[in-house]
């Protein structure tokens, strides 16, 4: 019983080895999209070290145009609460808003991408929760909250401006039988 039980488990784990050889360069490769987004996130505080709105504006616009959104979530949030460049800590340092300000942009973002992927962007929500910065937390949510209420009322509008075409059925029959 013994050499059955050590056969199997010998057996399991050559099956399993290539699985994990193969996963490994996929890790690498995620991690090195993250830290090039990273540098790109930090560049863009440093950029709009004084526009809050703009800053706002250019996180939304990285993650929502991103190959692969979470990992640039996961940029985003190792952008904010640590920063690798000595420019991207100062210009935090400097404006504490610019936290808030890249938080209302993520959030935009995962809302966003809400519409067409909500597993990506349920995934996104994690992340910026399991990172525990609740100034993050709580940036990331109004973001999101703003620009779900945006989205809902461009919907209402687009609805109050097409009442016609609610209704396709005819106001008069076409022939008199």
């Amino acid at each position: 019983m013994k050499k059955l039980f050590s056969a199997a488990v010998i057996a399991g784990a050559m099956a399993l080895t290539p699985a994990i050889f193969a996963s490994a360069p996929a890790m690498a490769y995620e991690e090195a999209e993250v830290a090039a987004l990273q540098e790109q996130a930090e560049a863009l505080i440093v950029e709009f070290a004084d526009d809050a709105d703009g800053l706002a504006a250019a996180i939304e616009a990285l993650v929502g145009d991103a190959a692969d959104p979470e990992a640039a979530a996961a940029a985003v949030i190792a952008a904010l609460t640590n920063p690798k460049s000595a420019a991207a800590q100062q210009a935090l340092a400097d404006n504490p808003g610019l936290n808030i300000a890249a938080g209302n942009g993520l959030g935009a973002a995962i809302a966003m991408i809400g519409l067409t992927n909500p597993t990506a962007a349920a995934a996104m929500q994690a992340q910026v929760e399991a990172s525990g910065d609740t100034t993050l937390q709580a940036s990331v949510s109004q973001g999101t909250d703003t620009r779900t209420a945006s989205i809902q009322q461009q919907q209402q509008q687009q609805q109050q401006q097409q009442p016609g075409q609610q209704d396709s059925t005819p106001e008069t029959p076409a022939s008199p039988n």
